[in-house]
């Protein structure tokens, strides 16, 4: 095994959790993307690796439950890795995880999800809503055949400069089944975290979560917002107390 495939093998085995359950629909389809909104989770500066978040407000974002070793960083506009290894982004654009008022959980697919409260960056005082945007969540469910994109931070074997880079693709919803939605848009461990935007009208709808795709079949999966009311209190909580309180 070359050097490439030794640093891959052991940034799959320290990334996330399941990190190579998530997997390919076929063959890989996901482009290099930049899309501010989207940021990576590391447990500190030194990790290899980690999952993915996104922005719904100023403060509030949304991630995977099981990514909790994760919550201490969000990064943003993050550059391509080099010889596989991730790169970090200036300064201005890394923000602290607020834990302690952040909530989640993780019990299968379809209850795997976590609300983050994201604070403000350590040099501009900046929240990273308001500099780097957010999306809108829907609370109202998706349907089967609705095309969605998956943006996130995952493992890539094939390029060292695409490895737990942002890379993104679009797959249809396959089947729902009470808050669990199974899809085929391509993921590889690190995107645990994705959120589910559906393409129609970008908004957010889910979170991935599970692998199960492989190059002949399968789907992947996500938990489903609007069928899942504690995520929905959960992420009307963390809306409100922004709200009220003076930032």
């Amino acid at each position: 095994m070359n050097n490439i495939g030794k640093l891959l093998l052991a940034l799959m085995l320290t990334t996330g959790v399941s990190a190579t359950e998530k997997s390919i629909c076929g063959v890989d389809d996901r482009v290099p993307s930049s899309m501010p909104k989207i940021g990576r989770l590391l447990g500190k500066m030194s990790d290899p690796g980690g999952c993915t978040v996104t922005m719904i407000s100023k403060t509030c974002a949304i991630s995977a439950g099981h990514c909790d070793s994760t919550f201490g960083i969000a990064q943003f506009n993050t550059p391509p890795s080099r010889n596989g290894r991730i790169q970090h982004p200036s300064a201005r654009d890394i923000y602290p995880v607020d834990k302690a008022n952040s909530e989640w959980t993780y019990s299968g697919i379809g209850n795997d999800w976590a609300v983050l409260r994201i604070g403000p960056n350590a040099e501009t005082g900046l929240y990273a809503g308001d500099v780097q945007g957010f999306y809108e969540v829907d609370f109202n469910g998706p349907q089967n055949g609705d095309l969605i994109r998956i943006t996130g931070y995952g493992l890539d074997r094939s390029d060292p400069e695409r490895n737990l880079a942002q890379q993104t693709h679009t797959g249809e919803v396959v089947r729902l089944r009470g808050s669990a939605m199974y899809h085929v848009a391509d993921t590889m461990g690190g995107n645990s975290g994705s959120t589910i935007i559906r393409e129609s009208d970008q908004k957010i709808v889910g979170i991935h979560t599970n692998g199960g795709c492989y190059s002949r079949g399968g789907s992947n999966a996500a938990t489903t917002i609007s069928n899942n009311q504690k995520l929905i209190d959960a992420i009307r909580s963390c809306l409100a107390e922004e709200a009220l309180l003076s930032y």
